[in-house]
C-alpha cells in the first residue's frame, strides 16, 4: 500500500467516529447512553450470569445493526424523476419521483428532498463580461412510507415557481432514519433535469383585438392591386368594394357591375416589437417590464387563436436579436414563450437599432405594436415603422392606456410581485444600478 493511500485510509478511520456522532439522532444518543450505562454496571460482576453485560451487548448489536443497515438500504435505492419541461409562472409544477428497491430487504421511512436552482446571467462590475449565477429558488420534498424488496414506489410533490426563467434540479437527497431511528442516513443523487417557467399570463381587453382586426381588414381592402394568382372569380359590386376591382368587360356582358373576387391572404399579420431598454425609466421599471413581457405572451397566444400571424422581435445583449414568428396554427408558440421566459434587458440600444434588422416587407400590410418602456423616448424617431400601408400602436407599460388594455391574472401576492422586480434587478449592470439608485 502506498503512503498516500495509507494516509487516506488513516484519515477516514480517524474521522469515522466524528461523522458517526454527527449522524446520530437524539434517540440514537439516548440508546448509546443506555448501552454505556449497562456496560458500566457490568464491570463489578465476575460471574457468567452478568445480566447488565448481556443487555449492553444486545443494545450495542442493535446500535451497529441500525448503523449498517440504514446506509446499506439507501445504496440499494435507484432514483428517477419525471416532470413537465415547462410551466407558466405562478402555476404549480408537479414532479413525480420513482424509487426502486433493488434489494430483497424492505426499506421504510424515505424522505426525498430536491433543490431547484435558477440560472441567471449577471454583469460583472467594471467589465464587459457576464457570468452565470445559480441560486436556490425552492425546495421540493416527498415522503414514501415503505418499499418492499424488488418493488417500485412513486411519490409526487408540487412547487410554485414565481419567476420566469430556466430552472434546474441541482441535487436530490434521500434521507431516512430506518430501521430503528438511531441514525440519519443521507444519500445524494444526481438526476439532471430542467424546467422553463413561462411568463405569467394575463387578460387583454377584447377591444384591442377588435381594433386590430378592423385595421387589418381595412388595409386588406385598400390594397391597390392584386396578383393574378389571388384571383378567384367575379361577383356583384358592393358599396364597400374598391372601384379598382371592377371588371368592366364582364360588367358590360352581364349588364351590372361585377368586381373581381380574390382569395383571402394566407394570414393577417401583426409585428410586435418588445422594447428591452430600461435605462433611466425609474425605480418601477422592472415590474413594468415584466408586465410588458406578460402582455406579449398573452397577446400572441390570443392572436394565434384568432388566426393572425405574429412576428415578435426584441433586442438582446451582445448585439443579439430575438425573433420568432407564430403562425395562425400556433406553430412556434412554445418557442416564443421560451424566448420570453429567458428574455433579458438591453440598455445599450433602442428600437431604432432594428431599422436594418426588420425587413421592409415585414412592415407592409401589418399592424405594428410597440410594447415596453424605453420606446416612448424615441417615439419621434420611430418613423421608419410607418410604411404607409400599415398601422402602428405604441403601448407604454407604465401608462394608463396599457392598464386599460392589459392586466395580469389576479392572485399574485405582494411577495410574488417583489420577486418579479428582484429578478431583473439581478440581471443588470452593477454600475448602472448604483448610478440610477
Amino acid at each position: 500500500m502506498s503512503f498516500a493511500r495509507f494516509k487516506t485510509v488513516f484519515a477516514i478511520l480517524l474521522l469515522w467516529p466524528f461523522r458517526t456522532l454527527l449522524r446520530m439522532t437524539p434517540d440514537g444518543l439516548l440508546f448509546a447512553a443506555l448501552a454505556l450505562m449497562c456496560g458500566m454496571l457490568s464491570l463489578g460482576s465476575n460471574s457468567w450470569s452478568n445480566i447488565p453485560l448481556l443487555i449492553a451487548l444486545v443494545l450495542v448489536a442493535l446500535w451497529f445493526l441500525s448503523l449498517w443497515h440504514g446506509s446499506r438500504a439507501l445504496k440499494a435505492i435507484t432514483f428517477r424523476r419525471r416532470n413537465s419541461e415547462h410551466v407558466f409562472s405562478g402555476e404549480l409544477l408537479t414532479v413525480t419521483l420513482q424509487l426502486t428497491n433493488t434489494s430483497p430487504i424492505p426499506v421504510a421511512g424515505l424522505f426525498v428532498v430536491e433543490d431547484i436552482t435558477q440560472e441567471t446571467v449577471a454583469s460583472v462590475a467594471s467589465t464587459q463580461m457576464r457570468r452565470t449565477i445559480s441560486t436556490i429558488a425552492g425546495h421540493g420534498s416527498a415522503f414514501i412510507m415503505a418499499i418492499g424488496g424488488h418493488e417500485t414506489s412513486r411519490a409526487t410533490y408540487t412547487i410554485a415557481l414565481r419567476k420566469r426563467g430556466l430552472y434546474a434540479f441541482a441535487e436530490s437527497r434521500i434521507e431516512t432514519v430506518y430501521p430503528l431511528g438511531f441514525f440519519r442516513n443521507v444519500s445524494a443523487r444526481k438526476s439532471p433535469g430542467h424546467v422553463i417557467v413561462y411568463p405569467r399570463l394575463g387578460e387583454v381587453n377584447a377591444s384591442l383585438f377588435e381594433d386590430i382586426e378592423r385595421s387589418l381588414e381595412a388595409m386588406r381592402r385598400a390594397r391597390p392591386s392584386r396578383s393574378e394568382e389571388e384571383f378567384r372569380g367575379l361577383r356583384e359590386y358592393r358599396k364597400e368594394d374598391n372601384p379598382r376591382w371592377i371588371h368592366w368587360r364582364g360588367s358590360a356582358r352581364a349588364g351590372e357591375l361585377l368586381v373581381r373576387e380574390f382569395e383571402e391572404p394566407l394570414s393577417k399579420r401583426v409585428l410586435l416589437l418588445l422594447d428591452t431598454n430600461l435605462r433611466g425609466m425609474g425605480p418601477r421599471r422592472f415590474a413594468a417590464f415584466e408586465n410588458a413581457i406578460s402582455f406579449t405572451a398573452t397577446a400572441v397566444r390570443e392572436f394565434a387563436r384568432r388566426g393572425i400571424e405574429v412576428e415578435c422581435v426584441a433586442l438582446q445583449p451582445e448585439s443579439h436579436i430575438a425573433r420568432v414568428t407564430v403562425s395562425r396554427a400556433r406553430r412556434n408558440l412554445d418557442s416564443l414563450l421560451e424566448l420570453l421566459a429567458l428574455l433579458r434587458r438591453d440598455d445599450s440600444r433602442t428600437l431604432d437599432a432594428l431599422v436594418d434588422a426588420v425587413p421592409r416587407r415585414s412592415l407592409h400590410g401589418a399592424f405594428v405594436i410597440v410594447a415596453g418602456l424605453g420606446s416612448m423616448r424615441s417615439e419621434n424617431t420611430l418613423r421608419w415603422l410607418r410604411a404607409g400601408d400599415n398601422a402602428v400602436r405604441i403601448l407604454d407599460a407604465r401608462g394608463e392606456e396599457f392598464a386599460r388594455v392589459f392586466r395580469r391574472i389576479a392572485g399574485a401576492t405582494a411577495g410574488e410581485r417583489a420577486a418579479d422586480e428582484d429578478m431583473l434587478m439581478s440581471l443588470g449592470d452593477d454600475e448602472l444600478e448604483s448610478a440610477e439608485s
